[in-house]
């Protein structure tokens, strides 16, 4: 199997190739999940453009209270950054579970997000945290929040002769954040389920800020936007969280498959709120 490889040196050249042959090429950065449909014949493109010197895009860096992420930086550059502490803890977590090493050290997040597949690891943390992804053509660039990005299994709404080029995140010191995945097995498993949540609370412990998402449970990545509703302006107590664990079900709408039943991950998305709102809120089981 061979293929026509265009190298830019740099974004504009890569956008302007992209901008020439609408359709029939296909970006490359890591290639975990391109090379794989290349190899089983689910797609065939002209040419591959190769984003690998593209090195604009490989930068974490904190930039008047936002979180700047590259779209080419790796998983395991997100998984060993320090500027992804604290509130962004969840993200970092997700970056760590992606795959196994050789994965991690080759996958970027922008790769991740656009195969959209619904169990996506680090697709969570970022609709949780309240991401947003910057796409760039040769006409601009527009900005679109992460829980509007998946259009579906497998579609964005990222146009042909578009790239993202980064994903920003506003910081909130006083926030934490989390992230549990459950999978077959404890390590290079696609997720059963995964979820990530993001709670700030107040002096009174209420909570004032809440961002919870999961995914594996819907055809995208999806916001639990009843939970999140009902939580705000709440003390997160033992019988907050079994309204929360209730609500969680008109949130999703999980589907059976080959890895695990629809109402097992219902009942997975219930033990996975259960756990996030009891660490972030810190509340003991009696």
């Amino acid at each position: 199997m061979r293929f026509k490889t265009l190298t830019p040196r740099n974004s504009s050249e890569a956008l302007e190739m992209l901008k020439t042959n609408q359709g029939e090429l296909l970006p490359v950065a890591g290639g975990t999940n391109v090379l794989v449909d290349l190899h089983r014949a689910k797609i065939r493109p002209k040419a591959l453009v190769d984003l690998s010197r593209l090195d604009e895009w490989k930068e974490i860096k904190l930039n008047n209270g936002v979180l700047e992420i590259g779209s080419l930086v790796t998983h395991a550059q997100l998984a060993s950054n320090s500027l992804l502490d604290g509130p962004f803890a969840g993200l970092r977590t997700a970056a760590g579970m992606v795959g196994g090493p050789q994965i991690r050290n080759r996958g970027t997040l922008a790769g991740n997000l656009q195969s959209a597949s619904p169990a996506a690891d680090t697709a969570t943390p970022l609709l949780a945290l309240g991401a947003v992804l910057t796409l760039v053509s040769v006409s601009g660039h527009r900005e679109v929040a992460a829980d509007k990005f998946f259009a579906g299994p497998g579609k964005t709404v990222l146009e042909p002769f578009e790239l993202v080029s980064k994903v920003t995140i506003k910081t909130n010191p006083a926030a934490k954040s989390v992230f549990y995945k459950i999978g077959k097995r404890n390590a290079m498993a696609i997720s059963l389920i995964n979820l990530a949540a993001c709670l700030e609370s107040d002096s009174e412990g209420k909570c004032v800020n809440v961002g919870i998402a999961l995914g594996a449970v819907a055809p995208t990545p999806v916001r639990a936007k009843q939970v999140e509703a009902f939580l705000l302006g709440k003390k997160i107590d033992e019988a907050v969280i079994l309204k929360a664990q209730e609500l969680v079900e008109g949130d999703i709408s999980p589907i059976s498959d080959i890895r695990a039943e629809a109402g097992h991950r219902r009942h997975l998305a219930k033990v996975l709120v259960k756990r996030a709102l009891q660490t972030l809120a810190r509340v003991e089981e009696e």
